[in-house]
């Protein structure tokens, strides 16, 4: 079995039975260690830890608080105790505090043991599928969310797009843990725009007035893409984050007083509200400064804070200054449309020859935007060969 059983105890002697028995049972990845501060230190460095047995009364550091710092390294491990002495304390700190799967006692029955090894490896596989199970679903709706939106509003799509790639950098440079709560907020806050008459969201990227109406459209952007995310497992913080992303950070007006504000607003909501303008106010004037300017000159709807280190950001790779990986593009390619390729990024809007647009700048061909071209050339046709790119790359730090 591939799975690894990790044992700590501070008799040899123990360990050594322990191990010979394993290894009758045809167990035979274990890693031993005498006491619980050698556990720690070789846990971090082994991978598919399936089991942790440990013992309860160790020097330097007990069963149950070793297990403790244990299920931070290895959450999905199956964690117990084997002990020589048992006490009713021990037994409920050992369930409340360690979270132990099964609790033996010493001398142990080889069959209880062994038994009880097994018992652990099985919830170890339940507790990991059940999690790939649930990624797997979560990344499967996200791409079907993420296609439907190419393919209904492209516009929209290609500014989740730069929204993403830009939520993930600036959460990077915060240092926040988790910046892939950002990056996928950022990939889905525009989801609410299916709803929304390109028309309006036209007239509100360049900046041009909106009537009553048209301004409650974009306002409910937010609130569509929380109702269609808030459901999904794991989602719920990311939906809570697209529901505030056009919140001011100081709200004025008659709905101020039941309006979030402040750090009331998740921090993802107030993230997404700078980087969602400073994008719409590109689209108006693509100088980036100028972009800066305008966030300045309405800086009471953003966190300060945020807003500061934001500009940071942006002026960092202005000039140029920016370490670490570097973006490598190739040249730009025109390809029929027999010839587009998936991973390939369309770099110019796609129209069909009665002026839809059909696919926008710095899209990623998916089998959904390939199938999606394929078809309306084949009714429509294309008015254009396709200008494309193919990104890689390259970890030099030149």
């Amino acid at each position: 079995m591939k799975e690894v059983i990790f044992l700590v105890d501070d008799e040899p002697n123990v360990l050594n039975a322990l191990t010979r028995e394993l290894n009758a049972s045809q167990f035979n990845d274990i890693v031993t260690a005498r006491d619980g501060i050698q556990a720690i230190e070789l846990l971090r460095a082994t991978p598919d830890v399936a089991v942790i047995i440990s013992d309860y009364r160790m020097p330097g550091l007990d069963g149950i608080s070793f297990l403790l710092e244990a299920q931070q390294i290895c959450p999905d491990a199956t964690r117990m105790i084997l002990s020589g002495v048992a006490d009713l304390e021990m037994a409920t700190n050992a369930i409340n505090l360690g979270q132990i799967f099964r609790l033996m006692l010493k001398p142990c029955p080889p069959e209880l043991f062994i038994a009880s090894v097994k018992a652990g490896i099985r919830q170890y596989e339940l507790v990991t599928s059940e999690r790939d199970l649930l990624q797997n679903t979560l990344k499967g709706s996200i791409k079907i969310l993420t296609d439907l939106l190419a393919a209904i509003n492209p516009d929209s799509f290609s500014q989740s797009t730069r929204i993403s790639a830009l939520t993930r950098k600036f959460a990077t440079s915060l240092g926040l843990i988790n910046a892939w709560e950002l990056e996928l907020a950022g990939l889905l806050c525009r989801i609410g725009c299916v709803t929304v008459p390109p028309e309006v969201l036209e007239t509100w990227m360049k900046g041009r007035i909106l009537d009553d109406g048209q301004r409650r459209m974009i306002d409910s952007v937010g609130k569509i893409g929380h109702h269609l995310l808030r459901n999904i497992p794991r989602l719920e913080k990311i939906a809570e984050g697209i529901l505030y992303q056009s919140t001011p950070f100081q709200p004025l007006g008659q709905n101020a007083n039941q309006t979030p504000r402040g750090t009331d607003i998740p921090i993802i909501g107030r993230i997404l509200k700078i980087v969602i303008d400073y994008d719409r106010f590109l689209t108006i004037d693509p100088n980036p400064k100028a972009a800066l300017s305008r966030l300045a000159s309405q800086a009471n709807e953003y966190d300060l804070d945020l807003l500061k280190s934001f500009r940071e950001l942006i002026i960092s790779e202005v000039e140029g200054e920016r370490t670490g990986v570097a973006k490598k593009e190739s040249a730009l390619t025109e390809v029929a449309i027999d010839d587009v390729k998936i991973g390939m990024v369309i770099m110019g809007n796609v129209f069909d020859k009665k002026g839809r647009l059909l696919i926008g700048s710095g899209t990623q061909v998916t089998d959904i935007i390939k199938l999606r071209l394929e078809n309306y050339n084949n009714i429509y046709g294309l008015d254009q060969t396709l200008l494309v790119r193919k990104m890689e790359l390259s970890t030099s730090n030149n």
